[in-house]
């Protein structure tokens, strides 16, 4: 391998391989492509809440026991804007550049409601919350020593990479106390998730080397389930346990074209992980609320995810995620009536070994420790406004590019990325 043009010719054969990932690019990529908080609360809490029911958007995204623990009746609206700072370089013979992905500050909108009748053992409830979402804007490179090899106009290289991808998920909720100490509480999960990528390498290449385009968005419906327990203790420990099950999609589907304006329909499957949680809260010591969640992801047995490689055809199997685990910790010091403060702390393991860079150079879901600060204030009786600040800590991967027979000697690819994120919310009481 001595030329751009031969790198090329194992761009054409990986390239599908390079934009998966776009599909799992999270706008609130902190936990791989899984967010770790649901609104201005739950976020500025590391994302806890298992056994530390504060919110209802938080609660019923990770347990939906905990909204027997909130009383009645609340309405809750976030909004929240993500910026990203990812950077790409790679280096292959004299080539080496560096790219940033060119995206501007994304919106997360949330809602969420409970509500049940007086002294009733039933509490209802309902979140929708962007899950995921992402917009990556990579420039083209210039084919010289200076430009960047990975992103060289086709088919030497990917060419500019733009990418819009958004998911909801809707989640109506029922949660019953058995008695003082013992709740349970199930979701049924609704999910919508729009998407649109060019050049679309998940597809297999044109005649001629180059990919179609899946600039039209497409639109996939997803569903499943959650399942929760909670357990309140007078001592002011509570234990609680989740199960959200895999959000099994339909296909993506596009009406494409190939490189002489012919029809072609492209396609790609990918669900959503599975996640297991538990809980541990305490609300023992005066106006203090502590929480800690344990959670695992588990991506390796989910559509899309399987280990990276090529097939017969010089598709990808997949572009090999592992399974991670995850702490989230969170605390809330009730100052007053009328103030409180919150602070968290997430980590959790890195989804993408380092080998498998290249594979999901467009998005490295890479990042593993964040922390969070929040406050919130009663602005009248029933009414609270909510704020909170997070930030993703930098974090880089890098490894070889490959070809059909394996890594290509002399190559690199690397990625960067931290991320920032400031939350408002509003609570009402009704």
């Amino acid at each position: 391998m001595k030329t751009s043009k031969s790198l090329g010719d194992r761009a054409k054969k990986a390239g599908l391989v390079m934009a998966l990932p776009l599909l799992a690019s999270s706008l609130a990529a902190q936990q791989g492509h899984v967010m770790n908080g649901v609104g201005a609360v739950n976020q500025s809490m590391g994302g806890a809440a298992v056994a530390a029911p504060i919110d209802p958007s938080g609660t019923i995204n990770w347990n939906p026991a905990g909204i027997s623990a909130l009383g009645c009746c609340e309405f809750q609206f976030g909004f929240e804007l993500f910026q990203s700072d990812l950077e790409v370089s790679s280096t292959f013979g004299p080539m080496s550049g560096s790219t940033p992905s060119d995206v501007g500050t994304s919106p997360i909108p949330s809602f969420a409601f409970t509500w049940g009748e007086k002294d009733s053992p039933w509490i209802f409830g309902l979140g929708a919350y962007g899950m995921a979402g992402f917009g990556t804007n990579f420039a083209a490179s210039s084919p010289s020593p200076g430009g960047n090899p990975i992103f060289m106009p086709q088919p030497n290289g990917f060419g500019a990479v733009y990418s819009d991808f958004q998911l909801l998920q809707l989640a109506p909720t029922v949660a019953y106390r058995i008695n003082k100490q013992w709740s349970v509480g199930f979701s049924p999960t609704i999910d919508r998730a729009q998407l649109s990528v060019d050049p679309a390498a998940f597809a297999t290449p044109n005649a001629n080397g180059t990919y179609p385009s899946a600039a039209h968005a497409d639109e996939s419906w997803g569903w499943g389930f959650q399942l929760g327990v909670l357990w309140e203790l007078e001592s002011g420990w509570n234990l609680g346990a989740s199960y959200k099950s895999t959000q099994w999609f339909n296909e993506f589907s596009w009406n494409s074209a190939d490189e002489n304006g012919l029809p072609r329909n492209i396609r790609f499957q990918m669900d959503f992980p599975a996640i297991a949680s538990l809980g541990l809260g305490y609300t023992g010591i005066d106006k203090w609320t502590f929480a800690a969640d344990l959670r695992y992801i588990d991506y390796e047995n989910t559509d899309g995810f399987q280990e990276a490689g090529f097939n017969p055809d010089g598709s990808v199997t997949g572009f090999g995620w592992d399974s991670i685990m995850v702490l989230a910790l969170g605390a809330q010091w009730q100052i007053n009536d009328k103030f409180s403060v919150r602070g968290g702390y997430s980590y959790n393991d890195n989804p993408i070994p380092d080998a498998n860079t290249f594979w999901n150079v467009p998005a490295p879901a890479i990042i593993q420790h964040h922390i969070a600060l929040g406050a919130s204030l009663h602005l009248s009786e029933g009414m609270t406004l909510d704020l909170a600040y997070t930030h993703g800590f930098s974090n880089s991967i890098s490894g070889p590019m490959y070809g059909p027979t394996g890594a290509v000697p002399g190559s690199n690819v690397k990625a960067e990325m931290s991320t920032d994120s400031l939350i408002f919310g509003l609570r009402v009481d009704f």
